[in-house]
């Protein structure tokens, strides 16, 4: 019989993969700046980043299924309703706006094998983190909290797990503040996607939509 989860489970499972998250963001970096470059260094962080990410939220779910709001069996599905395809086109219309604005045309970023982001950042982000983050996190969070304590906490929580990331680029303070006042708002609208839809894939959709443009054509 498996042990039931309590929150300081929940919270000491979330350092653990804050810790694990550093050190594997320190092994990327290790990698990529002294062995490989281009799609090398993307497979690369794909390979790692999914490796801890994936293989701690298939254990963290699997050992809590009783216990999420949505069953691990459920996860993805087919229900897309109509806010969704609102967000979306709204998500899309803000990108070519950005881009727009920015290179006063259409553009897409050079040298897109080279650039050492293709895969990991613009589908690998979106497919692995709502997985870990709204497929585990949001999902026991909202078996104990309302809807507004479970998205604003786990949008916390994916929050700062950008933050090994912020320290190890070396980042300045005002670059910390305009990640995360970027990062959080998107936290919040994909945990209020899962919440509407009781689906994995159109957060993950969205959060693959977001990357791809800001890495590609902004």
């Amino acid at each position: 019989m498996k042990k039931t989860w309590s929150l300081t489970t929940f919270y000491l499972s979330y350092v653990f993969l804050i810790v694990l998250w550093f050190f594997g963001r320190e092994l990327i970096d290790f990698i990529t700046h002294h062995f490989t470059d281009g799609l090398a260094s993307d497979l690369t962080s794909l390979i790692i980043k999914t490796v801890i990410m994936v293989g701690l939220g298939v254990f963290f779910i699997s050992r809590t299924n009783d216990q999420l709001w949505v069953s691990k069996r459920k996860l993805y599905n087919g229900n897309f309703p109509i806010q969704f395809w609102i967000v979306l086109a709204m998500f899309l219309a803000y990108l070519i706006f950005l881009m727009f604005g920015a290179h006063h045309g259409f553009y897409i970023k050079p040298n897109l094998l080279q650039s050492g982001e293709l895969l990991s950042v613009t589908l690998g982000a979106g497919l692995i983190e709502e997985f870990l983050f709204r497929g585990f996190f949001m999902n026991f969070l909202m078996t104990r909290y309302g809807i507004v304590t479970a998205n604003i906490t786990q949008a916390i929580l994916f929050q700062i797990s950008h933050f090994p990331l912020y320290y190890l680029e070396g980042l300045s303070l005002m670059s910390w503040f305009i990640n995360i006042i970027n990062v959080f708002p998107l936290g919040l609208i994909f945990g209020w996607m899962f919440y509407r839809t009781k689906n994995l894939w159109p957060s993950t959709i969205l959060h693959c939509v977001w990357d791809t443009g800001v890495t590609l054509f902004i």
